[in-house]
């Protein structure tokens, strides 16, 4: 069930805040792709009217600034696919659009489409299927008001193409809050690809049935629709609830390192979760630390007694932990070499390694 919202509304925190993680993202998606492909595709799927009560850049509007004013040449051609329900929003988003200068120089395409997200999307990718293409490669923001056009099964269509990646707003709170309407299994079938949410409702535990709905959404992201990297954060409102997580699927590890750098510059304290309370100018003054005793204890669990490449480190930090690339080399093998006695031995290494640093190619002990 969505929020009714005006045409325009006023922008809260966790939404900037999403917006943030979005224009990271992009500005580090968009050279990656665009280098290597001749043409690729921006979804916003729930566009709306791409300006906020105050002035502030919706989605659509961000997305387009990332590519038009990115310092690298973009010579590819971008299209981009903005998807609204609401007529009103449709038509304010396209004067929004119409206010951009886009050099001629770039080949940038934008469609602005009336219509639903699933219905939308479904007859697209079914449409290509019948003609036996593939989807360009593909960045997906699915970024609904509620959770009845978001199935599982449209995700699945999407990432069945090569190259593709979503960004899915997972609106817990609603999700949580009519879990026993008697209206919705339906959606709720859908939205999950299975009936096994209907466990939640034995939960009385507010921690744990949260943990379990997310913890099912993010298996079904990766059994059903067959994503290899699923990582989510949190977003709190002011109440100090969870309003809904934002899930990241990916193929590309690479792809994971940078939503993962891109999240942990919102919150520099886990890279999991942003809150309404969070003072974002005070955050960037003030940043906290990772906690590196949590790092270092999930990296000794997993590979004590065992010889390890670093790059297997590198890609369990990424993968199994809340870490970046970035947390583990300087901060926790070093010190673990160098305290007497070592924690760790090297067991191989490229000529010339000095001790301290890790390159690739490096083998590692964990005694």
């Amino acid at each position: 069930m969505a929020k009714k919202l005006p045409t325009v509304w006023d922008l809260d925190p966790h939404s900037e805040a999403k917006h943030i993680i979005l224009r990271r993202y992009l500005q580090a998606w968009l050279p990656i792709m665009t280098r290597w492909n001749g043409r690729v595709l921006y979804i916003d799927a729930f566009a709306g009217p791409g300006i906020y009560s105050k002035g502030e850049e919706g989605s659509p509007i961000i997305a387009l600034k990332a590519a038009i004013l990115h310092t690298f040449p973009i010579t590819s051609q971008i299209i981009f696919l903005f998807i609204e329900d609401d007529p009103m929003r449709k038509e304010v988003l396209e004067q929004q659009i119409k206010a951009l200068v886009i050099p001629k120089t770039k080949k940038f395409t934008v469609h602005c489409i009336h219509g639903k997200c699933d219905t939308t999307l479904t007859r697209m990718l079914d449409a290509l299927k019948e003609q036996k293409q593939q989807l360009a490669p593909t960045f997906a923001f699915l970024d609904p008001f509620g959770f009845s056009h978001t199935p599982l099964s449209l995700v699945a269509k999407i990432m069945q193409h090569p190259r593709c990646e979503v960004l899915i707003t997972f609106m817990y709170e609603e999700i949580n809050r009519f879990l026993n309407h008697e209206q919705q299994p339906d959606n709720y079938d859908a939205l999950f690809g299975c009936t096994h949410w209907r466990d939640a409702l034995t939960l009385n535990d507010p921690e744990q049935r949260k943990k379990f709905i997310h913890d099912l959404y993010k298996s079904q992201l990766k059994q059903s629709a067959n994503i290899e990297h699923v990582w989510s954060f949190e977003m709190i409102n002011h109440g100090n609830r969870t309003d809904y997580f934002l899930f990241f699927g990916t193929k590309s590890i690479d792809g994971l390192k940078k939503m993962k750098e891109a999240m942990w510059k919102t919150d520099e304290g886990a890279g999991i979760q942003f809150s309404d309370a969070t003072d974002m100018n005070q955050t960037l003054l003030f940043q906290r630390e990772p906690n590196f005793s949590d790092l270092k204890a999930r990296i000794v669990s997993q590979f004590k007694g065992k010889i390890a490449k670093v790059e297997e480190i590198e890609r369990f930090v990424l993968a199994d932990t809340p870490y970046r690339e970035t947390h583990f080399k300087r901060q926790i093998l070093k010190p673990m070499e160098e305290v007497n006695p070592s924690e760790l031995i090297i067991k191989h290494h490229p000529p010339g390694r000095k001790k301290g640093t890790f390159p690739p190619g490096t083998s590692i002990e964990f005694v």
